[in-house]
């Protein structure tokens, strides 16, 4: 009895498409911002060096300086990143076509979920943070002014449910949103500090329900003098 096999002609090697120098930039680019995110949230701004970044993400200190010209510029686009993504990735489609009230609403889960899924990128935020207070008072204007896009995006969404009428009219809109911004920076500094001291959902719960005391559907009542 007799087998017989069929037999295939080898097949052809696919081509790989080779990168452009435009791609292999960008590559490069998306990498040593990683690594400086985590270097950053390991050990801070004044301990990490180009050296360490192109170590960890697989270059040259020197290429790692070609790309951002300096230490400085590599931290600009480092904070422009990790500010920048979170919230035109996530905060601009989640909270479209909202009221004001449920912008902010959504606006702490969205934090809460980063803070509690994906640490990294505001650990890092935060240590820069301390260290702008501090031994690098260069870097402060920069979160100077991130702060205060935070407070005024905060602000607009207030105004607005000031407009829609779901917040009532006595808020003030940017002494609210300075109080928010603050229980946010100090909720997260917490947490870094003290992981086990802080129960992330008690404070997102905290926080929305403070959020909620602005419905225009709750009366307040005068202050007695």
């Amino acid at each position: 009895m007799s087998a017989s096999f069929e037999t295939s002609a080898p097949a052809r090697p696919t081509k790989t498409r080779r990168r452009t120098q435009a791609e292999r930039t960008a590559t490069a680019h998306r990498k040593m911002i990683r690594a400086a995110t985590k270097l950053i949230a390991k050990q801070g701004y004044t301990k990490t060096t180009l050296a360490q970044v192109g170590r960890e993400s697989g270059y040259s200190g020197g290429l790692v300086s070609h790309h951002f010209g300096s230490k400085e510029g590599l931290l600009m686009e480092t904070v422009k990143h990790l500010s920048g993504r979170f919230r035109e990735d996530q905060i601009g489609p989640a909270v479209e076509g909202l009221t004001g009230l449920e912008r902010l609403e959504t606006f702490v889960d969205l934090y809460f979920d980063e803070l509690r899924l994906r640490p990294g990128r505001l650990k890092a935020l935060y240590v820069l943070m301390g260290e702008a207070i501090g031994p690098v008072p260069d870097i402060r204007p920069v979160f100077a002014k991130l702060n205060d896009q935070m407070r005024r995006g905060i602000e607009v969404w207030i105004q607005q449910g000031l407009d829609e009428g779901c917040i009532r009219s006595d808020v003030d809109s940017g002494t609210q949103a300075l109080m928010i911004v603050a229980m946010f920076r100090g909720v997260t500094s917490q947490a870094f500090t003290d992981k086990k001291a802080v129960d992330l959902e008690a404070a997102r719960a905290a926080l929305k329900q403070s959020i909620q005391q602005l419905s225009s559907s709750i009366s307040v009542e005068p202050a007695q003098g």
